[in-house]
C-alpha cells in the first residue's frame, strides 16, 4: 500500500488555451518538487508531459498526460491537457479525474477561448477552480488589466491568494500575509478581500473576524475548501515557469489549500437506467467496494494498450479481477502502475482518490466504470458534454493490401480520443473519419503515418440528413412469379413528421392479421433500409413516424423478402408525397479576433449564410463573435481566419442542430443524386 492516505492526495486537471504555458508549468512543478532531476522543456523536446512524437514535432500538447509529484507531504497528480479548440475532447474526458480544474491564463494574451470554455465546464460540473496567471515576467504585460479581465470574465469571486512582486520576479502570499506592497497594490487590501470572501461561508468565523480575533487555522481551511467547492471563491496565483517564479508557491497552495478527494466535490454519478436512474453516492474510502473510471486510453510501444483510471472508492491492486460496467465477464488486472508521463512505475495498490493505470487489457474503454460488486453494474458517470465531431475526410490506404490494417489502426485511434470517429459511408462506400476540425484530423493522419500507414484523403463530406414536412400515405405491392414458388407482399402505410431530433418511430397498427406477425420485422427492415438510403439526395432520413396501417399476404407466396421490399417501396411512395427536405448541420461558433477585424469577420460570416448572435468585447483589443452557420460553409474557415487576422484569430465550433437547406441548395443536391434501380 502507498505511504500516503486518500486525504493526502491532490488531483489537478491542468487546462487552458494553447500557448498559455500549461506544460511548461507542469514540468517546472515536477522539477521544483524533486520528482525529476532535470527540468523538462517543450522547446527542446524533453518535456515529461509532451513525450509523443507528434508533440515533439509540433511543440505543443496533443494528448492528455498524467504526471505526479510529492510536496509538503501531499501526493499531487496532474493531468496536463491540450489547449487547442480542435483537441478539446482530451481535456473534457479528463475532468472527472480531479477535484480541481487549474486553468492557465497568459499574462501576455489574457483570457482566451479554451480557458473560458474549461472554466465554464468546471463550473457546470461543480468542480473547484484555480486560475494561474502565467508568464508574468514577460515584457510589457499589464497584470492589473489581466486581473480585471479575469474578474470581468469569470466573476468577482476570482481573487488572488498570492501576488506578483518586483516586476514579476517574485510572488508574495496575500492569504497569510497582510503587509507589504506588490505589483498590483497593497498586500493588506488583497488580504482583506480574500479573507472576507472565505469567512462569509461560516457565521462564527465571520463574527470572529469582525471582532478582530485571531482566526483558527483549521476553521479557516475548512471554510476555504467549502468556498471553493461552492464556487464562492476562485483563487488566483501568479507564476513564471521558465524562471521558476511562483512555482514553489503554487505547489504550496495546492498542498495546503486545495481540496483532497475526501474534502472535494464528488463527481456526478448515476445508477440505474431510464426512469429508474437516480444519483449514486460514493465515499472516498479505500476500504469500501471499488468504484473507478477510465478517463484515458493510449497505446504504448512497450506495454501495449494502457488504460488510465481514477479510483473514486475502494482500492485497485495487482492481480485483481474487476468488472467493467454491465459486463458480466471478469477482467484480470495483472499489474497496476503509477504514471509520470511515459514512465510507468509498478505499484501494489491504487487507493481511493488516486490515479493509476493498467496495461494490456483490451476490454477497457474511456468512460468505463470499474467495480468489484454486481450491485454496481449500472453505475455510470453523468454524460460529459463532448462536442460532436463534424469535420470529415474520406480516407483510403495508399498501399494495396492495407485495408484491413488501416481499419484496425483507426479503431485504436478512435479508442484514444472520444471526439474522433470512424465509419463507413453506405452511399459512397468510403471510409470516413470525423473530428473537431482540420487540425484535429491532421494530427490523426500524422499519428496514422507514424504507425506505418499512409492514406489518401478527399475533401470533407457534410453529414446532411433528410426529413419530411407533411403527412402522406404510401402503398406498394411486391409480386413476382417466375415459376415455382413466387413472392407476394403488400403494404399500406402512413408517414408524418416528428419534432426535430426525435429520430424515427415505427408503429404496427395492423388489425385482423392482414400482415401476419412473423412478417412485420421484415417490413420494418425494409423501412429502415429506405431510411438509410434517403429519398432526395441519398442521406439518412430522420424525424419521421411510420405507421403500418394495412396490407395483404398470400398463404404460399408471402415471404420475408417480399414484405421487406414492399415496406421499403411503400415508404418511398409516401416520401414522394410528404414534401421531403434536406437538412444541413448548423454549428455554434465562437470567433476571437482583434477588434479592428470584427467588421470583416462578421461580413464574411454573413456571406457564408451565418447568423451573428452577439459580440463580447475583451480587454486587450479583442472581441468574441458568437454566431451560427451551416457546417458546409465553414469547413475551411481556419485558413480564411488566419489570413484576415494575421494569425491572431482563433475559433471553435460545435454542433447545434439541423435545419432545412435553401431551395437552390436542395435542387443541386437532388440533381447530383443517382439512386439505384427501383428494385434489387
Amino acid at each position: 500500500m502507498p505511504s500516503y492516505s486518500t486525504g493526502d492526495i491532490r488531483n489537478i486537471v491542468l487546462a487552458g488555451h494553447m500557448g498559455t504555458g500549461k506544460t511548461t508549468l507542469a514540468d517546472a512543478m515536477l522539477f521544483a518538487s524533486g520528482a525529476v532531476s532535470r527540468k523538462g522543456s517543450v522547446n527542446d523536446g524533453t518535456s515529461f508531459c509532451d513525450f509523443e512524437k507528434e508533440e515533439k514535432e509540433h511543440g505543443h500538447s496533443i494528448f492528455s498526460s498524467v504526471v505526479r509529484c510529492s510536496h509538503e507531504g501531499r501526493q499531487v497528480n496532474i493531468v496536463d491537457t491540450p489547449g487547442s479548440p480542435d483537441l478539446l475532447g482530451q481535456a473534457i474526458s479528463s475532468l472527472p479525474a480531479a477535484e480541481t480544474v487549474m486553468v492557465t491564463v497568459s499574462a501576455q494574451n489574457g483570457v482566451e477561448l479554451i480557458s473560458r470554455r474549461m472554466m465554464d465546464l468546471a463550473r457546470s460540473r461543480n468542480q473547484a477552480q484555480l486560475i494561474v496567471v502565467t508568464k508574468i515576467g514577460a515584457q510589457d504585460v499589464d497584470l492589473k488589466a489581466i486581473l480585471e479581465q479575469i474578474q470581468t470574465s469569470f466573476g468577482r469571486q476570482c481573487l488572488p491568494i498570492n501576488l506578483p512582486t518586483a516586476g514579476g520576479t517574485g510572488v508574495v502570499d496575500c492569504l497569510a500575509n497582510d503587509e507589504g506592497e506588490s505589483d498590483l497594490g497593497s498586500v493588506a487590501d488583497f488580504h482583506s478581500n480574500v479573507l472576507e470572501q472565505i469567512v462569509e461561508m461560516d457565521e462564527e468565523l465571520m463574527e470572529s473576524y469582525l471582532e478582530g480575533e485571531a482566526l483558527d487555522a483549521t476553521a479557516l481551511h475548512n471554510a476555504l475548501i467549502q468556498s471553493m467547492n461552492e464556487g464562492h471563491l476562485v483563487p488566483i496565483c501568479f507564476t513564471d515557469a521558465k524562471s521558476d517564479v511562483g512555482v514553489k508557491e503554487l505547489l504550496d497552495v495546492i498542498a495546503h489549500h486545495l481540496p483532497s478527494p475526501v474534502e472535494g466535490p464528488k463527481q456526478p454519478m448515476l445508477i440505474g437506467e431510464g426512469e429508474a436512474e437516480e444519483p449514486f453516492e460514493y465515499e472516498a474510502d479505500a476500504s469500501r467496494p471499488l468504484i473507478a473510471h477510465v478517463f484515458k486510453v493510449a497505446t504504448d510501444p512497450f506495454v501495449g494498450k494502457l488504460s488510465v483510471f481514477r479510483v473514486h472508492q475502494g482500492t485497485v491492486t495487482g492481480n485483481m479481477t474487476v468488472l467493467a460496467g454491465e459486463s458480466r465477464k471478469g477482467i484480470k488486472l495483472n499489474r497496476v502502475f503509477n504514471l509520470l508521463g511515459k514512465e510507468h512505475a509498478e505499484t501494489d495498490a491504487i487507493i481511493a482518490g488516486d490515479i493509476g493505470a493498467v496495461a494490456k487489457v483490451e476490454d477497457l474503454h474511456i468512460g468505463d466504470i470499474l467495480h468489484d460488486d454486481h450491485a454496481h453494474d449500472d453505475v455510470h458517470l453523468k454524460a460529459l458534454p463532448f462536442p460532436t465531431p463534424m469535420y470529415g475526410l474520406a480516407v483510403a490506404p495508399k498501399a494495396r493490401g492495407d485495408e484491413g490494417k488501416i481499419s484496425a489502426t483507426l479503431a485504436r485511434l478512435q479508442e484514444e480520443d472520444p471526439t474522433f470517429k470512424v465509419g463507413h459511408d453506405p452511399q459512397t462506400r468510403e471510409l470516413v473519419i470525423n473530428g473537431l476540425g482540420e487540425l484535429h484530423l491532421r494530427f490523426m493522419l500524422e499519428r496514422l503515418k507514424n504507425r506505418g500507414l499512409e492514406v489518401e484523403t478527399k475533401p470533407p463530406k457534410i453529414a446532411y440528413r433528410e426529413t419530411i414536412t407533411a403527412p402522406a400515405d404510401g402503398h406498394y405491392r411486391h409480386k413476382k412469379q417466375t415459376g415455382g414458388a413466387g413472392q407476394f407482399g403488400e403494404v399500406f402505410l402512413k408517414v408524418e413528421p416528428l419534432e426535430r431530433g426525435q429520430g424515427y418511430e415505427f408503429v404496427d397498427a395492423i388489425f385482423g392479421g392482414a400482415i401476419p406477425g412473423q412478417f412485420m420485422p421484415a417490413v420494418e427492415k425494409g423501412v429502415k433500409e429506405m431510411l438509410e438510403t434517403g429519398y432526395v439526395g441519398g442521406y439518412p432520413i430522420q424525424d419521421i413516424k411510420i405507421t403500418i396501417v394495412d396490407g395483404k399476404s398470400h398463404p404460399v407466396d408471402s415471404k420475408e423478402v417480399a414484405f421487406k421490399t414492399a415496406g421499403k417501396y411503400a415508404l418511398r411512395d409516401a416520401l414522394g408525397k410528404a414534401k421531403p427536405v434536406v437538412l444541413e448541420p448548423i454549428v455554434n461558433m465562437e470567433v476571437v479576433v482583434p477588434e479592428d477585424a470584427m467588421g470583416a469577420i462578421t461580413g464574411d460570416l454573413s456571406s457564408r449564410r451565418g447568423r451573428v448572435q452577439g459580440t463580447d468585447m475583451l480587454p486587450g483589443g479583442m472581441v468574441v463573435i458568437k454566431a451560427q452557420a451551416p457546417l458546409a460553409e465553414v469547413t475551411q474557415y481556419q485558413s480564411m481566419l488566419k489570413s484576415v487576422t494575421g494569425g491572431q484569430g482563433s475559433f471553435m465550433m460545435e454542433f447545434s442542430h439541423y435545419e432545412p437547406v435553401p431551395p437552390q441548395v436542395q435542387q443541386q443536391i437532388a440533381a447530383a443524386y443517382k439512386p439505384q434501380g427501383e428494385e434489387e
